[in-house]
């Protein structure tokens, strides 16, 4: 089950997974590796109702202010899926400099 951890952040970091997509925990580990202190708030995709505009984004994905953490855009189909991450997951320091920008 996906919880909430402590916060130092202005604005709000979501985490959106869930169990069974291989590139949930990997990416969450990462993310708390890059900012220890931010608030992150982790939702379970699975648990959604049904047109919550965050099925949008495939798992893992980092939204920030509602925003994907590296600018992709939502999909319009609204369906829980596993995100196809072309180029590799991103390491802790893509997410460092990402957050860094939007975070301030």
């Amino acid at each position: 089950m996906l919880t909430t951890t402590a916060s130092t952040s202005q604005k709000p970091i979501e985490f959106l997974g869930f169990e069974g997509c291989p590139n949930t925990p990997v990416l969450l580990k990462r993310l708390q590796k890059a900012s220890p202190r931010c608030k992150i708030i982790k939702v379970d995709l699975m648990q959604l109702k049904t047109g919550d505009s965050r099925l949008g984004w495939g798992a893992p994905t980092i939204l920030v202010d509602g925003e994907d953490l590296f600018g992709v855009a939502p999909s319009t189909d609204l369906a829980v899926s596993c995100r196809n991450w072309s180029t590799g997951l991103p390491e802790i320091s893509d997410i460092k400099k990402s957050l860094s920008t939007r975070t301030q």
